[in-house]
């Protein structure tokens, strides 16, 4: 009985003393992580998660150690991820912050977690533009769907997806994505994307326009100006092809409707306004109106048009 408890006696000093072993090794451990902080903070994050490790085997006697050592382990991460952020190395800045979100979250620091998540995103558009100004379309595609992955109302990730489609030629998911922009922008007040997303939709729509008037294909016209008017109606120079391509289906009221509109977006000066009072003259005289149509030519006769209006004024209408 004496020796059974003689043993007993040897394993509980046995079990104090490596213990105390440990809770030594996990406080030098913390201590070296909070030196190193200073000078080299991957280093110091692991030497504060080895602190853990062991803090953690030790057991309650070495709970002070484990609580601070996962307190500093997240910011420190995130510091070291914002010194390479500053650098300009993105890759690394963004491997580096996701290992802070990762830590953030194994240790409940929510404040850290929300920073990173908050950067992640923007970081990984950086990225993508990077690899779409250098033609890596695909690469481009998937920095966009991490960020998207972070953010899923990023409008800017949208509205650079869309500039990679374009690129792509892909017209359909072009348009999903910057219709994506322009939800995701007025969700979150990103007004700057949402008229850039409208603008480049508008744009190139009125590009295919003139691709579609080049043909004489006018309904097309109309129809692809129709499109590019729901989202911007700011572009004089949609309404100046809807007024040519109204005029060459003889739809005079509209061609005078849509030049009118033109001329009100366009600067207010003889030279500029005169391809407007062309086109409403053109209207005016498949109306039979010929006196307002000699009006409107001599409003036109100004610079490149000049002699296309004095022809129809001399020679086709004969205006007094």
């Amino acid at each position: 009985m004496l020796k059974a408890f003689v043993a007993v006696v040897a394993l509980t000093l046995s079990l104090n003393l490596a213990t105390a072993q440990s809770i030594e090794d996990a406080t030098n451990a913390y201590n070296r992580g909070v030196e190193l902080a200073a000078s080299d903070l991957p280093k110091a994050v692991e030497a504060l998660l080895q602190a853990a490790s062991i803090a953690e085997k030790a057991g309650p006697e070495a709970q002070e150690i484990l609580t601070l050592s996962r307190q500093q382990v997240p910011v420190l991460q995130y510091n070291h991820a914002t010194a390479l952020y500053k650098e300009k190395k993105i890759d690394e800045a963004i491997t580096n912050f996701e290992l802070a979100h990762n830590y953030a979250v194994e240790f409940g620091d929510n404040g850290i977690q929300a920073k990173a998540d908050d950067l992640l995103p923007k970081l990984y558009r950086v990225k993508g533009n990077n690899e779409y100004k250098a033609g890596k379309y695909i690469e481009a595609l998937e920095s966009f769907e991490k960020a998207l992955g972070y953010d899923p109302d990023f409008a800017g990730a949208h509205l650079s997806k869309g500039l990679v489609y374009n690129k792509q030629n892909k017209n359909d998911e072009m348009k999903a994505a910057m219709d994506a922009a322009i939800e995701a922008g007025l969700k979150t007040n990103d007004s700057k994307t949402v008229e850039q997303a409208r603008k480049f939709m508008s744009d190139n729509l009125i590009v295919d326009a003139n691709a579609a008037f080049k043909k004489n294909d006018f309904n097309a016209t109309v129809e692809m100006l129709n499109e590019s008017v729901k989202y911007s109606e700011s572009n004089p120079e949609a309404f100046y092809l809807f007024a040519v391509a109204y005029n060459k289906l003889s739809r005079w009221d509209d061609a005078i409707a849509t030049a009118e509109k033109g001329m009100a977006l366009e600067e207010n000066t003889p030279a500029k306004q005169a391809r407007f009072h062309f086109e409403i003259g053109m209207a005016q005289a498949g109306k039979g109106s010929t006196g307002d149509a000699c009006a409107s030519f001599k409003k036109a006769a100004v610079g490149p048009l000049a002699e296309s209006a004095n022809y129809q004024i001399k020679t086709v209408l004969k205006c007094s």
